[in-house]
């Protein structure tokens, strides 16, 4: 069951890292040369089943996988218990800036403001994509303090 967890919690952040990934970079560039914001909206609400479900399947499968690390108390010498709180909190807020983004930004596309929602939007994927990567190091700094020997 651990290995289904965890080859779930990476299919998961693929899909949603990798789909946030080719809008920021493909779509929303594209929409913007072409200063059409409409474009783009319709594509980010279409794809925001998709996207919130990998986020919701890489967060409790993440905290699943966390019950498999068994007690920290050894990993806890070396810092793994403060990482892994620190990678939580990262989550917290790659999901806090995915939501101001998909209910906050998107919306306004189709209004007046809709190119400098396409610019919010790119700030927002941006920093969403560089957290990503520093929880994706983060989990792999955990996995080894916490199954490293002392």
């Amino acid at each position: 069951m651990r290995l289904v967890s965890i080859a779930l919690h990476l299919v998961g952040m693929a899909v949603w890292i990798g789909g946030l990934a080719y809008q920021a970079h493909v779509l929303l560039p594209a929409a913007r040369r072409a200063g059409d914001p409409g474009l783009f909206a319709e594509v980010a609400r279409r794809g925001r089943r998709t996207t919130w479900s990998a986020a919701a399947l890489t967060v409790l499968t993440g905290l699943y996988n966390v019950t498999g690390l068994g007690p920290l108390a050894p990993g806890a010498q070396r810092g793994a218990g403060t990482v892994l709180a620190g990678k939580f909190i990262l989550v917290l807020a790659m999901i806090s800036l995915a939501a101001q983004r998909d209910f906050g930004q998107v919306p306004r596309l189709l209004g007046p403001g809709g190119l400098a929602a396409l610019r919010a939007i790119a700030w927002l994927d941006h920093a969403v994509l560089l957290l990503a990567v520093v929880v994706i190091y983060l989990g792999l700094v955990v996995a080894r303090l916490a199954h490293a020997t002392p």
